[in-house]
């Protein structure tokens, strides 16, 4: 791939999970999760999925040949409100280092809990492990994985899956 030709990077993995944990610190509850409200909450350019269309996504371009997903998920089929993941991957077979986008808990640890979510885990499965942030409105589960390899005991985020709690 050419200089001209390799994807522009639009934001780092810092300003990716600033902006997904400032959507989550604004949340009321799952109608906030609305493509409207997420592109204007983000800055991000929120697309209609062509394959659900109910539903929408967000892709791009992080350092060092890295991407991330944005993608709406349907978690109760039918139901009009939505959830959120973002996924943060590397086109290269394999486990890839993630210094280039390394986020760590405490990123999200420190602001959700000091916003009053209460955290959980649960063991480790097949080197990703997964923590639990929970409000009266909000849930979140992040994921981590080893910063240089699968198992590496300094984590870095790769997923977040975002739901509202439905009120009433």
């Amino acid at each position: 791939m050419t200089e001209s030709a390799a994807p522009k990077v639009s934001l780092s993995a810092q300003q990716l999970n600033d902006k997904l944990l400032a959507l989550i610190l604004s949340m009321d509850g799952p109608q906030d999760l609305t493509a409207q409200n997420i592109e204007r909450r983000t800055g991000l350019k929120i697309e209609p999925n062509p394959e659900d269309p109910s539903g929408f996504f967000s892709t791009g371009s992080l350092p060092e040949g890295w991407f991330y997903s944005l993608i709406s998920v349907e978690p109760v089929p039918g139901t009009p409100h939505h959830a959120l993941l973002l996924n943060m991957g590397h086109a290269a077979e394999g486990y890839t280092d993630r210094t280039p986008v390394c986020v760590g808990l405490e990123h999200y640890r420190s602001a959700l809990t000091s916003a009053g979510f209460k955290e959980s885990q649960r063991p480790p499965r097949l080197g990703t492990e997964y923590r639990f942030f929970r409000s009266g409105k909000v849930n979140v589960r992040v994921e981590l994985q080893g910063r240089t390899t699968r198992y590496d005991e300094d984590l870095c985020v790769s997923r977040v899956f975002v739901s509202g709690k439905p009120q009433g």
